[in-house]
């Protein structure tokens, strides 16, 4: 998943909070984390196979996404 998909799936307001999670050494917010183990098992998602989406995949789930 892409950071900028991430960011829409959380509805944060900037990639650069998904980076400085990234590479911060202290632990995710509970509810980050939480937020973040809903998505790997959300319908649809994949995530958990490793699953890529093509560029027209990813568009159209970009679309459709209400988060």
């Amino acid at each position: 998943m892409t950071q900028d998909m991430l960011r829409i799936a959380l509805q944060v307001g900037s990639r650069q909070t998904i980076i400085s999670w990234e590479k911060s050494t202290k632990l995710l917010p509970r509810y980050v984390h939480l937020a973040l183990i809903g998505l790997e098992h959300a319908d649809g998602h994949q995530f958990m196979t490793g699953y890529r989406f093509s560029a027209s995949e990813a568009r159209k789930a970009r679309k459709r996404a209400t988060y």
